[in-house]
């Protein structure tokens, strides 16, 4: 497996291929009837709607829900939940102000956090939540109004969510979107005595492109290089835990024919609607180098930390772009591989029978992992709201 200090400068057409994989993302939030369905697991039986549960609205909006048509930020489901979003104060549900809000942890403008600091006399767990969107849209305020963040905080566990440059919006195209949140683990390392942060109990959590963007980082070698003369790129990239939700087992379109049973026309098809010249370029070196970089399934190995996903699209064979990056043998083949390495791997998949046997949710995933078993539940520091 490669570091984050293999990477050099791509040539342009291995960028316009990351490109077209990260419009491939945007697209990922509809499927055949134009909307995501995703439902936590417990959702299914007894139980649901208590603590630590999901609706089908807040998966769909980490994952990013829009219409078939592609319109702008303001014309579909998901671009009207990032509306709504931006116009919300840093504020939990419970009233909780962020603690610290728009601090910068890179130079690009969208490379800014908010943190929620959970009160607590010893340093505390972080969850980082990881906006969907294609990684071409979707804001770090799509996590004010979550349950999960309350729940999280009432759990004594800090929260962190994040933006990042966009795949446009920087020459490395997704692999620059993903890098970002690297950075950003390294960076809250680096100053885990400044927020009260354990850096040894780190996780990440996010739907679709945030989902994926999970798993990256879960899956990739560390990507600490300690001869980099800045002090921050010495920090560790691994995580204690990850959490996907409506994801894809991998950003290399070129391998969804054998997890999906599309066919090979249909995948070069898909990757040259969005940009991909022909499939010569998909196959080429640069191009074969690209898909590597964001090959999640690839990067998969015995020492990688738990994983929880849950997809919860139709499992029949997918026609569109949105169902065929949701589908639910994404869920099955990470669990498949999670199996042949020794990797826990909670993983929900109803629609296609597949089912943990323990029915842990979200939050109770990331407790376990997260917590001590002699940390009560702590307060949150920060200040309420006024209402």
């Amino acid at each position: 497996m490669r570091t984050m200090n293999d990477h050099r400068s791509m040539p342009k057409a291995a960028e316009r291929l990351l490109g077209a994989v990260a419009l491939l993302m945007l697209l990922s939030g509809w499927t055949a009837s134009g909307t995501t369905k995703v439902r936590a697991a417990a959702d299914d039986g007894p139980g649901a709607g208590q603590q630590g549960h999901l609706s089908d609205d807040e998966i769909g909006t980490m994952a990013g829900t829009i219409l078939e048509d592609g319109r702008g930020p303001t014309g579909d489901v998901f671009g009207k939940k990032i509306q709504a979003a931006l116009q919300r104060e840093p504020v939990a549900r419970n009233g909780v102000r962020a603690t610290h809000v728009n601090v910068a942890y890179g130079d690009h403008r969208r490379n800014v956090f908010d943190l929620w600091m959970a009160d607590s006399q010893r340093p505390t767990p972080l969850v980082i939540f990881i906006h969907g969107g294609g990684f071409r849209r979707g804001d770090k305020s799509l996590l004010y109004n979550s349950t999960i963040l309350v729940d999280l905080l009432e759990a004594g566990i800090s929260v962190a969510g994040i933006n990042y440059r966009f795949s446009h919006q920087n020459p490395a195209g997704t692999l620059g979107s993903l890098k970002d949140a690297a950075r950003f683990v390294q960076f809250i390392r680096f100053h885990a005595d400044t927020y009260n942060i354990d850096k040894r109990r780190v996780a990440c959590y996010g739907g679709s492109a945030g989902g994926a963007a999970s798993l990256w980082l879960a899956f990739r070698d560390e990507m600490a290089d300690p001869s980099d003369l800045d002090p921050i790129a010495a920090e560790s990239t691994r995580l204690t835990a990850a959490a996907a939700m409506a994801t894809p087992s991998t950003l290399d379109v070129l391998r969804w024919p054998e997890i999906l049973g599309i066919s090979h026309a249909q995948a070069i098809a898909t990757a040259r609607y969005f940009g991909a010249k022909d499939e010569a370029e998909l196959l080429s070196e640069q191009g074969r180098r690209m898909r590597a970089e964001i090959d999640l399934l690839e990067f998969m190995s015995a020492d990688d930390p738990p994983i929880f996903v849950h997809n919860n699209d139709p499992g029949h064979v997918p026609k569109q772009v949105g169902h065929m990056a949701h589908h639910p043998n994404h869920a099955r083949v990470l669990k498949q591989r999670a199996d042949e390495l020794g990797i826990e791997a909670v993983v929900f998949a109803p629609q296609i029978g597949l089912q943990h046997p323990s029915g842990e949710n979200l939050i109770g995933f990331l407790v376990r992992h997260l917590k001590l078993p002699d940390e009560a539940s702590g307060r949150v520091h920060g200040s309420v709201s006024p209402r």
